[in-house]
Order: structure tokens, then sequence, then C-alpha cells
């Protein structure tokens, strides 16, 4: 399983590194979009700036997978990104191509949460007490996840 894991890591890693710095330096082409619902969707997000914002995050999310540092922050924050093209593949769309993306997206995703669901459990506390980051124990675990690179 610890290889299977390893290889959904880089293949997702690479898949979002790829697909976030293509939209800077495009060398790979873009499927059309312009007939589909989706068309004005992605426009509309590239107007307003948004797209590239996604496309910065995907771009940081397959550099951290793949060089394995900040794995788990990682995960969460390409998780809505995962979703909406989830959703958009599957259930907008009617490309041939998009009906395989979008599953594959979420599975990836949501497979290496919970691969790296120990990293999670503290979130799941039924009653907790304030931690800010200013409190001493705090910033002291802080700095010492920040500064073990192994």
């Amino acid at each position: 399983m610890k290889y299977f894991i390893l290889w959904v890591r880089i293949a997702f890693g690479a898949h979002s590194l790829i697909s976030g710095s293509n939209y800077f330096f495009d060398f790979l082409p873009q499927p059309p979009t312009g007939a589909t619902p989706i068309g004005p969707f992605i426009d509309e997000m590239d107007a307003t700036g948004l797209f590239a914002v996604i496309k910065v995050v995907e771009t940081l999310v397959g550099v951290c997978l793949l060089t394995n540092r900040f794995v788990p922050i990682a995960l969460v924050a390409e998780l809505p990104i995962s979703i909406t093209i989830f959703y958009l593949s599957t259930f907008v769309t009617e490309s041939p191509r998009s009906v395989f993306t979008g599953p594959r997206e979420l599975f990836y995703n949501t497979f290496l949460l919970v691969s790296y669901a120990g990293y999670y459990v503290a979130l799941a506390s039924a009653l907790s007490a304030p931690k800010p980051l200013w409190a001493k124990e705090v910033r002291e675990q802080v700095v010492r996840n920040l500064l073990v690179w192994k």
C-alpha cells in the first residue's frame, strides 16, 4: 500500500503541476470549452482573475506533492478545486475525456486525504479550547514542524 500511495501522490502532483503551470506557460493545448456550458464559467473566472488564483494553487499543490512537503495542507487546499472539477466534468460537460478526468481527480485527492488522515485527527475534537498561534507551545510546534526537512 505504501508504494500505491507514493504512486498516487506523484501522479496527482505531476498532474497538478502540469495543469497549473500550463495556464501560465501554455505548453499543452487546452481542450475547447467555448461550446460547452463550462465555457462561460471558465471565461468569467478568467476575467475576474479567479482562474489564475486556482492555477497558482494547483501549481503549488503539485510542487508540495512531488517534493513530499506540506502534503496534508496541500491536499486540503486542493479539495475544493477537485470537487469543482469532478462536478463540472461529471454532470455539466459531455466530453468523454472529462468524464474520466473528474472522477480521477476526486479519487486521487480523497484517497490521499484518507491516506494522510492521521494529520487531521486533532481537527475532529468535539470540545476544544483555543490554541492561538501566538501561544508559546503552538509557536514552538510550528517552528519544529517547519524546520524538519528529512
